[in-house]
């Protein structure tokens, strides 16, 4: 460029695609977020050095996970990349805590799945004699459709022509079994008397209900608080057995099935 004929040279411009100065690589680092530390730190070795610096993960750690701070001496000694963990420890343990964190409340889906478990029932008249036994894969057994899945199963036993009979209670035992080539683990989810009176005096062609309810036992220590749940349909004055409705119950409602399949995997598998 030319003033007064005079040739003034301009000083070239840098770059768009020159790296900027170390300075200004640690001055933005303390501005960002995990996720752009986290981005930032993949660019090259110079970046790495200056957005995985532990004093900001540190500071990150401290903001929103104040109590895993004790338990750096711990977590820097457990398995993992070793040589990252005593390099940039908060960072490891800012990971761990944001992965639970967004994990929530979520479980696993069960390893068990219905088409692995059958479910056996034997239903005893009051005399004590058998009545009605069947076995039923629980894929087939016709479970309830409802948001999420139920555990609650309805079998239709009416071709059975199978008689509860007279008498003030009958016998139900409800056992699950995990199947294969041959059986290879089983509950029993309820071993219970169902009175008869529950169903009412039913005159021909009338229908009724009988049920009974009875605590789970807990896997590992502590009390259950899950209840297996079986109801009779039956109908006329004869107590022909026409359904047999099988559910888990927790505080008055039916778990999932999720909820229902987790819980058998822990005496099953």
């Amino acid at each position: 460029m030319r003033y007064g004929g005079a040739t003034t040279t301009m000083p070239a411009r840098p770059s768009p695609s020159q790296a900027p100065p170390w300075e200004a690589l640690s001055l933005v680092a303390s501005f960002l977020d995990a996720g752009s530390l986290a981005a930032a730190s993949c660019v090259s070795t110079s970046w790495h050095a200056a957005f995985a610096a532990d004093h900001l993960w540190a500071r990150l750690c401290r903001s929103h996970y104040p109590s895993a701070i004790g338990l750096l001496p711990l977590h820097s000694h457990s398995n993992g990349n070793a040589a990252d963990r005593r390099a940039c420890p908060h960072r490891g343990l800012y990971a761990l805590f944001h992965a639970a964190s967004s994990r929530g409340r979520s479980l696993p889906a069960p390893r068990l799945a219905l088409a692995d478990v059958a479910f056996c029932v034997d239903l005893f008249a009051a005399s004590g004699e058998a009545t009605l036994s069947f076995a039923v894969t629980a894929s087939d057994a016709g479970v309830r459709k409802a948001p999420g899945g139920v555990f609650q199963f309805v079998v239709d036993v009416s071709d059975r022509n199978a008689a509860a009979g007279p008498g003030e209670h009958w016998s139900v035992r409800w056992t699950a079994v995990r199947t294969g080539l041959a059986p290879e683990a089983a509950i029993v989810m309820m071993d219970a008397k169902v009175p008869a009176s529950r169903a009412g005096a039913l005159g021909s062609g009338e229908r009724g209900e009988a049920w009974a309810t009875e605590t789970m036992p807990a896997p590992g220590c502590g009390g259950g608080k899950l209840e297996a749940e079986v109801v009779v349909g039956v109908t006329g004055e004869e107590m022909l057995v026409e359904t047999v409705r099988l559910g888990v119950l927790l505080d008055c409602r039916y778990v999932s099935v999720d909820e229902g399949l987790r819980y058998l995997q822990h005496f099953l598998l």
